[in-house]
């Protein structure tokens, strides 16, 4: 198993609204080759006045048909400082962030520090300038988000052991929106990390898909745009982040619209180590007592209850 390097794409046509879309990237809509100009999409400048030609519509891999989209590196240019390599997708109409869903299948190289880029699914509001949020897969093996951490905007590094991979393998990746800023983002449809975009109330102008071309490939297909009904219903994501931090040992939990009543934790057999009542709309947990390790807590508030996964080390 191996750390997560990842990506996706977006969608094509948007009406009004939050319209509903899923790309195959199957012909006769797509064809094999360069992806710039199919049915919107762009690539990276080239610096000439021209685009690069090598992120593809491929056959050589795909979740489910004969095509996907794939980037890999330019041969014309060096390493990057950040990810500005790879396809984009400009909205006709901008898609707005209240309830959105993106999902797509990802399938990637094996995962080697000396040899892969680093990658991001990203949102743009080109209006502002700025990205809403990012998720970014870096050849170090980390995951990143792009995010609000309660102090202002920040890039919040994930716990890598959570996020584990089988390379030249499928799987999916979800990320939702939600009114407010709220984000919550899933592999496989295990939630990985909830809480705030770094830009909130910002409609998604632009989908960006891109490495910063030191090396590897990565294929996505099946992309969908609110093709997907939000995992939650009444425990809406802007109303409750987690965040656990390593050098105190404490999970913080904080429900800025809704009361937390009691908080349950499982160890990975399904034991329960702690259960606590709690009560306003923040509180930490101690857990210097427990072993290093994979932890569910299932936190229950006024209007729902919520179960997230986390590790203590």
């Amino acid at each position: 198993m191996k750390k997560i390097t990842l990506l996706f794409l977006m969608l094509l046509a948007f009406t009004f609204g939050n319209a509903q879309e899923t790309i195959s990237f199957e012909a006769p809509a797509y064809t094999l080759g360069d992806v710039y100009g199919q049915n919107g999409w762009t690539t990276t400048g080239d610096g000439a006045g021209g685009f690069i030609t090598n992120q593809v519509i491929s056959d050589e891999q795909s979740s489910d048909g004969s095509y996907s989209v794939k980037i890999v590196p330019e041969a014309a240019f060096g390493g990057q400082d950040a990810p500005v390599v790879g396809a984009f997708y400009d909205y006709a109409t901008p898609v707005s962030y209240v309830d959105a869903v993106f999902s797509a299948d990802l399938y990637l190289d094996t995962f080697d520090s000396s040899t892969t880029s680093d990658f991001i699914f990203g949102f743009v509001n080109l209006t502002d300038g700025a990205y809403i949020t990012y998720v970014r897969f870096t050849y170090t093996g980390d995951i990143s988000v792009l995010a609000d951490d309660g102090t202002g905007t920040d890039t919040i590094i994930l716990d890598d052991t959570l996020t584990d991979w089988t390379p030249l393998t499928w799987f999916n990746l979800r990320t939702e929106f939600t009114a407010g800023g709220g984000i919550e983002v899933f592999i496989d449809d295990v939630s990985i990390y909830t809480g705030l975009v770094a830009t909130p109330n910002s409609d998604v102008e632009q989908f960006r898909f891109s490495h910063d071309n030191y090396g590897g490939f990565a294929h996505m297909d099946n992309f969908r745009t609110n093709d997907e009904e939000l995992s939650i219903a009444e425990f809406d994501l802007n109303s409750f982040t987690h965040f656990y931090n390593n050098n105190t040992k404490q999970l913080k939990l904080n429900s800025p619209q809704n009361n937390l009543n009691n908080v349950e934790i499982y160890d990975v057999l399904g034991k329960r180590v702690i259960n606590k009542n709690m009560s306003g709309n923040e509180d930490s947990i101690e857990l210097s007592t427990l072993k290093n390790g994979i932890y569910l807590a299932r936190v229950n508030t006024e209007n729902g209850t919520k179960t997230i996964k986390f590790i203590k080390s």
